[in-house]
């Protein structure tokens, strides 16, 4: 009884290391971008049958994985600070534990990838190692670590794209207004884990040149966002999906008066929240790009 509920402690705790929800929100948002963006196909659930496409999301999926358990081991100083809950129950696994797992995991991700092909094995040999410098190196240094984040999030659906070989105006518009969503994540993120980061000595932009600075940041974002909305209704069909787009709009107006209004963490926390909503919620909009008006 005893080794079943250590077992089941240890489970836990690595399922909390690999972001299991956000494993999953992931592998929607490659299906979906799969139906409704990139691939050609009349029928989207056509692409529910297409074995090499579940091989990419699956290798894309567990190589994921194995970052989340990198980047974890590098930041168990700064994460015991910012998130000392989660990080606790993170260090029911010893470090030796996460690391056979790292390495485990991609080589499974590799495996996988060999199935689709030897362009598949060497987009995912790049993206876990640019996932290790960024873990061991790039998140240390100024604007870097932003830039980073965000980009090593969309290069998954790159490899969609490479697959379909599908390279639309329409699509880098697209993945334009969520880099730009995610890089307003990024630097939420940073607001909140100010303490941390001063603690350990991260060069982020919060902590080179403050709150009100990156405050600006953001607001400047916020501005691109409508932009690229504004481009995307006046030369693409958007169909129903306006609608999730207008909405988006209004929310981050809303956030961008927010952040000025208040200093507190828990409120940048919230606002954080909120922006992550607005991510999750663009991928399960995605069908409305095939539903008109």
């Amino acid at each position: 009884m005893l080794f079943k509920n250590h077992l089941f402690v240890k489970l836990i705790s690595l399922l909390s290391l690999i972001r299991g929800q956000n494993l999953m929100v992931l592998l929607v948002a490659q299906l979906l971008s799969s139906a409704f963006i990139f691939a050609s196909v009349s029928n989207p659930l056509e692409i529910f049958f297409d074995l090499n496409l579940w091989m990419i999301i699956l290798a894309t999926s567990v190589s994921v994985a194995a970052g989340y358990i990198l980047n974890a081991f590098f930041d168990q100083e700064k994460d015991l600070i910012n998130r000392p809950h989660k990080t606790l129950l993170e260090q029911n696994l010893s470090e030796r534990t996460k690391l056979i797992s790292y390495i485990i995991f991609n080589v499974i991700a590799l495996l996988i990838a060999s199935y689709v092909s030897q362009r598949s094995v060497i987009f995912f040999c790049v993206y876990i190692g640019s996932m290790a410098f960024y873990s061991a190196f790039l998140k240390r240094y100024l604007f870097m670590g932003n830039l980073g984040s965000a980009t090593l999030t969309v290069l998954p659906f790159f490899a969609i794209t490479v697959y379909y070989k599908n390279f639309t105006l329409e699509i880098f518009t697209l993945a334009a207004f969520l880099m730009l969503l995610l890089s307003i994540k990024e630097l939420m993120k940073d607001l909140c884990n100010l303490k941390g980061d001063l603690t350990n000595n991260y060069k982020t932009i919060p902590t080179a040149f403050g709150e009100n600075i990156t405050k600006w940041l953001i607001t400047l974002l916020i501005t691109f966002c409508h932009g690229v909305v504004i481009l995307l209704y006046f030369f693409f069909t958007l169909n129903s999906m306006l609608y999730y787009f207008l909405f988006s709009l209004i929310l981050l107006l809303v956030f961008g008066l927010f952040i000025w209004r208040s200093s507190m963490n828990n409120h940048m926390a919230m606002i954080l929240l909120g922006i992550k909503f607005l991510i999750v919620l663009g991928i399960f909009s995605l069908p409305l790009l095939r539903i008109p008006m």
